[in-house]
């Protein structure tokens, strides 16, 4: 279980295209942190704008890095292995289905998480500019991260349900479009009340919100650690049913 894990974190680094992929992320994170998005300047102000020593507008940006970011990186983790043919050379190692699929998992997740980490030198910056409030910037870190893993995990459960890459991206980004637009108003409107607040509740957005704010709740905390449980056992399922 640790070489497939290392395994599957080297393939993200063993390759310029992982490079790259990270580079491009951490620049327009940065650019539109600094520069802010005009179009919704309230929500992602810029950062000299907003008068604030906060990350809070670069972590803000995260959900919507993941739409793209995440479908990007879990596409390969099972369609590559079938389209191969190394799926069933993983499948006799002494290996259950729980361990390759937790392997996988960390491997993609802790990928990911190094792309959210790479910010920390910003918020260095910040804290030596002004007054950084760190318990508040630890809980978006922890937010960022878990958001990721729920955002990963319902990757890797489509990658596993097709043999081609680019399939599994679309239909993840799709899924992943509407787990973040499910808690705005574009889709409440045309729900009642109950409904809305039902479908919001499970939207990653509507969860993350509490982090944003500088706040960890348990209950937050556990709505992503049942999901992330939940892909994770839809896709041990997935391959048994194969097996």
């Amino acid at each position: 279980m640790k070489f497939l894990f290392r395994r599957e974190l080297s393939n993200y680094f063993n390759t310029p295209i992982g490079y790259v992929f990270a580079v491009a992320c951490l620049f327009f994170n940065f650019v539109f942190f600094f520069a802010g998005i005009w179009a919704i300047p309230d929500l992602f102000p810029a950062f000299w704008d907003a008068r604030s020593a906060s990350i809070r507008s670069y972590m803000n940006l995260l959900p919507l890095t993941f739409i793209l970011m995440v479908p990007a990186v879990s596409m390969r983790i099972w369609a590559e292995e079938r389209k191969s043919g190394t799926l069933e050379l993983i499948s006799t190692l002494p290996l259950r289905e729980v361990d390759l699929v937790i392997a996988k998992f960390l491997g993609a997740w802790v990928y990911v998480g190094l792309l959210i980490v790479a910010s920390l030198p910003l918020a260095i910056t910040i804290w030596f500019m002004g007054h950084l409030d760190w318990g508040s910037t630890l809980a978006l870190y922890a937010g960022s991260i878990l958001m990721a893993g729920a955002y990963v995990s319902t990757g890797m459960v489509v990658s596993a349900l097709t043999r081609e890459q680019i399939v599994a991206f679309i239909i993840t980004f799709f899924i992943s479009l509407y787990m973040f637009i499910s808690n705005y108003y574009i889709v409440s409107q045309h729900l009642s009340p109950g409904a809305a607040r039902l479908i919001g509740f499970f939207s990653h957005s509507h969860h993350f919100t509490t982090f944003s704010r500088g706040l960890l709740d348990a209950a937050d905390v556990m709505y992503y650690v049942t999901f992330i449980g939940m892909m994770l056992t839809a896709n041990v399922w997935i391959l048994r049913r194969e097996r």
